[in-house]
């Protein structure tokens, strides 16, 4: 007898305070295989005072979503979606998390002033220490690439070895550019594509991490990039926009 198939879970509404929500990974950056890749999304929801001020409150806990069941790999088409609270979302931008700061130029599947406004604020959490954040990533996904930090259980070596090709690039971008282009363009969407099929050799793969991790480096000797995030307009653009949603 066959086992049975897991049917598709259902996606919940977004919440009622819900600004943004865009299109992450693969397909985003423009390095995904054509029709074999998951759909992932980042929604940020502005907490209430319900959320945060009664006596059971804890705040809007970041809530993953799937079509598939917890601990079952997604497919071709299944959605992944992690909402934030705008708090959360804040922290994390500021800390540089390479996965959230793309938040800012992907593609928007949901917006409202608000967001638009989150998204205007982009330049505020560029600067220097973003770049540690982009070469931790980026050797993290090397080594599992390589199999030396924990294997690969969550996909391809070439997928992996994409990745920490892509975060170096990106985190170049970032700091000569202050923005992404997403997806990808050029160059570096057709090489990217190149070693996620495995038409690259491993020695030109490392090379270019080297080169991309060696100017990231050097980048953060550049005094024309601020030290830090700006948390003094990011704290006066979240104060406001949480007091006019409390009204």
């Amino acid at each position: 007898m066959l086992g049975a198939v897991n049917a598709p879970l259902e996606i919940p509404p977004l919440p009622d305070t819900t600004i943004l929500l865009v299109e992450v990974g693969s397909t985003a950056h423009g390095t995904g295989i054509p029709g074999g890749e998951d759909h992932d999304e980042i929604g940020v929801v502005v907490e209430m005072p319900a959320d945060l001020v009664t006596l059971d409150a804890g705040g809007f806990r970041t809530v993953m979503q799937r079509t598939q069941p917890e601990g079952a790999p997604s497919g071709a088409g299944d959605v992944d979606r992690t909402l934030h609270s705008l708090r959360q979302f804040l922290r994390l931008s500021a800390a540089g998390n390479p996965s959230i700061l793309m938040t800012f130029w992907a593609p928007i599947e949901l917006v409202t002033p608000e967001g638009e406004e989150l998204r205007a604020l982009a330049d505020a959490f560029v600067g220097r220490h973003v770049i540690a954040r982009y070469r931790g990533y980026m050797q993290d996904q090397g080594r599992r690439a390589l199999g030396i930090h924990g294997g690969d259980p969550d996909g391809s070596p070439t997928k992996r070895a994409m990745h920490a090709a892509r975060l170096g690039f990106q985190g170049v971008e970032l700091m000569t550019t202050g923005r992404l282009q997403l997806p990808i363009q050029g160059e570096p969407a057709e090489w990217l594509r190149a070693v996620r099929r495995g038409d690259v050799s491993l020695d030109d793969w490392w090379l270019r991490c080297l080169d991309l991790d060696a100017q990231l480096a050097a980048l953060e000797a550049d005094e024309s990039i601020p030290p830090r995030a700006d948390r003094a307009r990011i704290d006066a653009w979240s104060i406001d926009v949480h007091r006019r949603f409390w009204g």
